[in-house]
């Protein structure tokens, strides 16, 4: 499905102009039929709300005889092999029917030689037969799948069910098995379980009874009301089409990032924007997302909507008032009393001992204001928009006033000794890449893997897009003066997993990006491409970005090196990326399928020890933490799209993602 192709001419010299060197080199995918997958989804009647389904169908058991089963047992359920064999769960307890006549039965305390034994404490909750001479049976530990016989066979958390202590059972006509818990539900498909906890995807986390519809779709009622969980056929480009849908609620005048719901879990209610931290870069981020997006269709809308972007984008630093200096954020007074969240005017920078105040009024638009101590964090959103922009957008006049920003703006790092300098007179909290910071004092020690390739990155793409021969200058006395590719080695090197900052690793990559995109020297790229690749690629010794499995990081692997970038794992997990971008809470703490470790140096840092399929964590930005267990809001916020949009379409873009998925 995923194939790597030779090299033609015309793709060797695309890459060679754009500046990338990869050793192999991948085509486009060629176009097929479309390739869709199923896309889960769930409706949620909570109690109380119409839905179309009030009551689950209440089986009869008619071929049960009651009238040998002991006086007054109720059937809780029962099942039946054949026309001979009829099982019964009662709440006098458990009974087989054979030979005309119902016996008491109990769990074998007996078994084969290395026969999985039953757990002694298991007690039925529900039979299911699946016409084919197996019993099935939900219980207190896990699944029993039986004959009846002699052979039983437990099915729990040692072959990946998430929830062990079971309510209710369902095989659907599929082949779907489908498990009811005290904490959400799970279905296992193919030898995998999925689980189902939250209000992503149920209304109440206790599940009482599960079936099927004449559609397929399952039903689930729980505690707080009913679900409805079906699985739609869709290519990825319809699901990028209805993020971009959700994206758009979240554009506020070209600024875009997650937005607060006045209705908890109900974004038709409407949105409250937020002007936050990092508005720069999660608006770079999606400036990149549609600028992939136009390169890979040529969609004017695409365009439209990344030019707007950078339009805003760009207007950071004009509306500072400081030639080079960007605002974090920018707010107008219009804004702020329409409800705009985020502007607190007492809120100072983040500098110790400074009691400036970090919103200002911008000198260039009076109604504006501006919000200072801009960290590295955002000129690394920054320089990557100009980047991508530049080479896959922009014409003409618009190369040349992102030229002129970036110029003021790299200028304006060199000139205050490649530091950031705030609107309060000195260097902003973040804001450092100079040598006797990174290379000589103890307290950057941490920085300076990190803050080497973003000043490599911003120097190297203000050469590019300016083309100024101070900046060319600047870059090589970095590199043959002080170090900074060998600086580049130790970014996340030897960290050990409770120490990884999942924040710095996007940051890393986005800068990594243009760097290694428009290095043509063999020399500095056998470095730059070694300190990628002990990223990204697996390790015995280290944690690495390679077991996340997102498609951000391995599509922009392969993208700056040629090589294979597990790209079956990325596109699973764009295909399993939530339908909604809620920010719902998720608990797997409590999963008895996982493994959790507690940091030695920080006890409320607990992870668990493999990352779970996208539709079981909080949906995130790529700076989340995927191990983490326990996260999310209650609904109060969304996300917007861009964390989905920009990896899918720089996958299509280079060729990892064919048109037709």
């Amino acid at each position: 499905m995923y194939a790597f192709f030779l090299p033609n001419l015309a793709v060797l010299a695309f890459l060679f102009v754009h500046g990338s060197q990869p050793a192999v080199v991948r085509q486009r995918a060629p176009e097929k039929t479309k390739m869709t997958y199923p896309q889960l989804i769930s409706t949620r009647y909570p109690k109380g709300a119409a839905a179309p389904v009030t009551s689950p169908p209440v089986p009869a058991f008619e071929f049960v005889d009651r009238s040998l089963l002991p006086p007054n047992a109720q059937v809780k359920s029962a099942a039946r092999i054949g026309n001979d064999i009829v099982w019964a769960l009662t709440d006098q307890g458990w009974f087989r029917k054979e030979n005309g006549r119902f016996v008491r039965f109990d769990l074998p305390q007996t078994f084969k030689p290395h026969q999985s034994p039953v757990h002694g404490d298991t007690q039925l909750v529900e039979l299911a037969t699946d016409g084919k001479g197996h019993l099935w049976a939900a219980t207190t530990h896990g699944l029993l799948a039986t004959d009846g016989k002699l052979w039983w066979q437990p099915i729990d958390h040692r072959d990946g069910m998430p929830y062990i202590s079971m309510t209710c059972l369902h095989l659907a006509a599929n082949g779907d098995v489908w498990g009811g818990t005290e904490e959400g539900a799970w279905r296992l498909r193919d030898g995998h379980f999925r689980y189902f906890f939250g209000k992503r995807w149920l209304p109440g986390n206790r599940v009482e009874r599960i079936w099927s519809d004449s559609s397929g779709r399952i039903w689930l009622l729980t505690d707080g009301g009913t679900a409805c969980i079906e699985e739609k056929p869709m290519t990825l480009a319809e699901k990028a089409a209805h993020i971009e849908r959700i994206t758009a609620r979240h554009n506020r005048r070209g600024y875009v990032t997650g937005c607060t719901l006045t209705e908890p879990g109900n974004p038709d209610r409407g949105v409250r924007f937020h002007a936050s931290d990092n508005d720069g870069l999660w608006t770079a981020i999606y400036i990149a997302a549609e600028s992939y997006r136009y390169a890979a269709t040529k969609d004017p809308e695409a365009r439209a909507l990344a030019r707007k972007s950078m339009d805003a984008l760009l207007d950071l630093e004009r509306l500072t008032g400081i030639p080079g200096f960007p605002a974090r954020a920018v707010m107008t007074d219009e804004e702020i009393r329409a409800g705009v969240e985020g502007f607190d005017p007492d809120e100072t920078v983040r500098v110790d001992g400074e009691k400036t105040k970090i919103w200002f009024r911008s000198p260039v638009e009076k109604n504006v204001w501006c919000k200072g101590d801009t960290s590295s964090d955002e000129m690394d959103g920054h320089y990557f928009a100009w980047y991508v922009y530049h080479e896959l957008v922009a014409d003409a006049a618009e190369k040349k006033r992102i030229a002129e920003v970036v110029r003021r703006v790299t200028n304006y790092i060199l000139d205050h000794d490649l530091t950031l300098v705030g609107h309060h007179g000195s260097k902003t909290r973040w804001g450092v890449w100079a040598p006797k910071y990174l290379n000589d004092d103890p307290r950057w020690y941490e920085e300076r893997g990190l803050n080497s390739v973003e000043i490599l990155c911003f120097l190297k793409v203000a050469s590019h897009i300016c083309g100024d021969k101070r900046f060319e200058d600047a870059f090589n006395d970095l590199v043959d003066n002080h170090h900074y590719l060998l600086n580049t080695l130790v970014h996340r090197r030897h960290t050990p997993w409770y120490a990884i900052n999942h924040s710095d690793d996007e940051l890393a990559w986005v800068t990594y990006f243009p760097l290694l995109r428009l290095e043509k020297d063999p020399a500095r790229r056998r470095l730059l491409t070694e300190s990628v690749a002990r990223n990204w690629e697996e390790s015995e010794q280290e944690q690495t970005i390679r077991q996340e499995k997102s498609p951000f990081y391995n599509f922009m692997y392969g993208a700056m090196t040629g090589r294979p970038c597990a790209v079956e794992e990325a596109v699973t997990t764009l295909e399993d990326w939530p339908w909604e971008l809620i920010n719902w809470t998720v608990r797997n703490s409590h999963r008895h399928d996982v493994t959790q470790r507690i940091s030695p140096m920080n006890r409320n840092r607990n992870e668990i020890t493999r990352v779970l399929p996208a539709s079981e964590r909080r949906v995130m930005k790529w700076n989340g933490n995927p191990f983490a267990p326990d996260q999310g809001g209650e609904g109060r916020t969304e996300e917007d799209g861009a964390a989905f949009l920009l990896p899918y379409w720089l996958g299509v873009y280079h060729g990892y993602i064919s048109r037709e998925q």
